[in-house]
């Protein structure tokens, strides 16, 4: 990253929200309750989506409750080096996105390396649940490799 021009924009954005997860709460409350990851799977076609969806985005049907992972494959990655707002993990952090066993389509979220090496691998991961737990996807702490 030496003698690269890099341009930064910086925007001061707040805003206090309050909103219902609805049709898809079952996920984020068994990651807090159960440690377990769902998903969705539509009845018609047999797709299973994590993260999931309430209806089909093909088959336009509702879909059905699923447990997927907590093991997966790291399909793509990319490793942040420098510190954001929206992150509290130091720099450098990866991101990556994680086909979970059985899902279809893949979760984007924290994987515990930053060794490009390995992540280029598609290494195999399984999720690390944070300690304190409150709804949200970072209960989610991280996926680590196994």
């Amino acid at each position: 990253m030496e003698n690269q021009n890099i341009v930064k924009a910086y925007y001061d954005m707040k805003g206090e929200f309050l909103w219902s997860y609805g049709k898809i709460s079952p996920f984020f409350k068994e990651l807090m309750e159960n440690k377990k990851i769902m998903g969705t799977k539509c009845p018609k076609c047999g797709i299973v989506f994590c993260p999931p969806t309430s209806d089909c985005p093909k088959c336009w049907v509702p879909t059905e409750w699923i447990e997927v992972g907590p093991q997966g494959t790291v399909l793509t990655f990319t490793v942040i080096h420098m510190p954001n707002s929206w992150s509290k993990r130091p720099a450098p952090y990866t991101l990556g996105l994680v086909k979970l066993d059985g899902a279809d389509t893949a979760l984007l979220h924290y994987i515990d390396s930053t060794d490009k090496e390995i992540l280029s691998k598609g290494p195999r991961v399984e999720a690390v649940f944070a300690d304190e737990r409150k709804g949200y996807v970072t209960d989610i702490d991280c996926f680590r490799i196994i």
